[in-house]
């Protein structure tokens, strides 16, 4: 099987988002060092310790902890952006200002004290930090009801990824997602989207429900998280979403095999779905 293949079946089936395979180097280093943490209990997000394999799975799926935290310096050394520019950081390569979550070192290692993330608006640059407070706000303000496509649509968890990952898609790229006509800017498709009634209109399902939807238009969307499968839900479990990934030969897969938090972190997705 292909590195892009593993690392896509990790995303797709089992909710645990390394990134796309193209922006990855040395994964096979990249496993066994999350294998390690993982074997000794420390959860891979906050880096918080703890006493058994199900309590370090439940705190993880919990709190939303399945993937890795990008202000850990020590995972810079896996993604290309890293190496863009000699003597720059993939924040100084970006230009973001995200400078103010700092190295969280409580001593109680909290959950509580993470910075909260403001999930963005499908059509404006409305932000929310509370998720009825953005779907509201997208059903009053745009006639956008994603609960209610969800609902007749009977929307799973990874085609509600696929859908918002489309939508943000097309309007970046100036195009109806109902009609898929081409506008030269994103204010003109939002005027056509509101005239031509086209906010609740898809297309087939076939347009959008492609693999290549599995990953996020914008990296780091929290709109994403927000997300949930009644049906997953009702079984507890849960989701993910996170960074960016190079192809290359990995001989030392085994390590994904053999009896570790990570297997059966994956595993336990999978047996839901």
């Amino acid at each position: 099987m292909l590195l892009s293949e593993i690392l896509n079946h990790m995303a797709k089936d089992h909710g645990f988002n390394m990134g796309l395979p193209d922006n990855i180097v040395y994964v096979g280093e990249f496993l066994t060092m999350l294998k390690k943490k993982l074997d000794n209990l420390q959860c891979l997000y906050c880096e918080k310790v703890f006493r058994d394999k199900n309590t370090l799975k439940d705190h993880m799926r919990k709190k939303q902890h399945r993937r890795i935290n990008a202000k850990n310096k020590e995972y810079d050394q896996f993604y290309v952006i890293n190496y863009l520019e000699l003597g720059k950081t993939w924040e100084e390569v970006q230009s973001e200002d995200d400078r103010e979550m700092t190295d969280d070192q409580d001593d109680d290692w909290s959950d509580w004290q993470d910075h909260p993330v403001c999930a963005v608006c499908l059509f404006c640059d409305y932000q929310s930090e509370t998720t009825d407070k953005l779907y509201s706000h997208m059903k009053d303000f745009h006639g956008f009801d994603l609960q209610k496509l969800k609902t007749n649509l009977g929307l799973g968890f990874y085609r509600q990824v696929k859908l918002i990952n489309f939508i943000r898609r097309e309007i970046y790229q100036c195009r109806c997602y109902g009609c898929q006509e081409k506008f030269s800017s994103k204010a003109d498709v939002f005027k056509h989207v509101d005239k031509a009634k086209h906010i609740m209109k898809l297309p087939d399902i076939s347009v959008w429900d492609q693999p290549q939807y599995y990953f996020p238009t914008y990296e780091n969307d929290a709109l994403l998280c927000t997300l949930s499968d009644d049906e997953a839900e009702s079984d507890n479990t849960d989701q993910d979403k996170d960074v960016p990934v190079i192809s290359e030969d990995i001989s030392n897969l085994r390590v994904l095999k053999q009896s570790s938090v990570l297997n059966q972190l994956l595993k336990s997705k999978s047996t839901n779905l």
